[in-house]
């Protein structure tokens, strides 16, 4: 028979696993999937893939010299600014689920820190 105060701690450590993993696992996943969307819409705009698909061809299909150069010149600075973009964009939201993370544990060490006996 199981008694009463071990079935209460058993269901508060189950409650805790669960919200931990709820709220550290299910929010990785989350977030991957908001950053992945946001990277893939971003991509229409500044084509990094394409970019670098067609890097070392000429620019506008222009077969001369300049062509090729300018193509070069172009697709390096699209490049940069695509990466700068995506950079910036993956800082912000890996800071926001930083801030995210600590939630609870920032709860716990105040509740801990008020706690007097």
């Amino acid at each position: 028979m199981v008694s009463i105060p071990k079935y209460l701690i058993n269901l508060f450590t189950h409650r805790v696993f669960e919200f931990l993993e709820h709220w550290y696992i299910g929010s990785f996943r989350i977030v991957g999937e908001v950053l992945l969307g946001i990277l893939s819409r971003l991509d229409k705009t500044f084509a990094v893939k394409v970019t670098i698909r067609h890097f070392f061809e000429p620019l506008y299909q222009d077969r001369t010299i300049i062509g090729y150069v300018f193509g070069i010149i172009f697709r390096t600075a699209r490049l940069i600014i695509g990466a700068s973009v995506y950079l910036f964009i993956s800082i912000i939201v890996f800071g926001l689920y930083a801030i995210w993370l600590a939630i609870p544990v920032y709860f716990l060490a105040r509740i801990f820190w008020n706690f007097k006996i």
